[in-house]
């Protein structure tokens, strides 16, 4: 509290203020049908049934206990502690709290999930190069053997 008194009294604009004033928020008794992109920050309590994605000034969603999206979330910057059914796509950071439930992959750089949080698809991790290892049985059975081969033969 005496940060924020000590920022206003020297007028200053950070972007944590402009955060306050783009902050949308979907109520618990609300429903939104279609499509929302946005920015600044989004906290979805209600229903959204439609994608969500983030306008060229970036954002951040957060998906409280009682939301529910149902269709794909492309944001860099995503917060779940409620029910997401579709694929999420966080580029920065994504945050699984313990009530998040996600019915679709989760594609994400930076990851933080709590015990309790649930998904069912694929997790895959975004990076700048994909690496192609071998498959296990190429080198795991095939090492195995001729190591046991070369041990009785001696």
């Amino acid at each position: 509290m005496l940060g924020r008194d000590k920022k206003s009294a020297t007028g200053s604009t950070s972007g944590s203020s402009q955060d306050y004033r783009n902050h949308t928020l979907v109520a618990p008794s609300a429903t939104v049908r279609g499509d929302i992109e946005f920015t600044g920050g989004l906290h979805v309590q209600g229903t959204v049934e439609g994608n969500i994605s983030v306008g060229k000034d970036g954002g951040r969603l957060i998906i409280g206990e009682t939301g529910v999206v149902k269709g794909e979330i492309q944001v860099p910057n995503v917060i779940i502690n409620g029910r997401v059914e579709g694929d999420v796509h966080a580029t920065e950071n994504l945050e699984l709290a313990e009530k998040a439930a996600v019915e679709g992959n989760v594609y994400y750089l930076m990851i933080e999930m709590v015990m309790g949080a649930r998904v069912n698809g694929k997790l895959v991790r975004l990076d700048d190069e994909r690496r192609n290892l071998p498959a296990p049985d190429a080198t795991g059975k095939n090492a195995g053997k001729t190591a046991t081969k070369a041990a009785a033969a001696e």
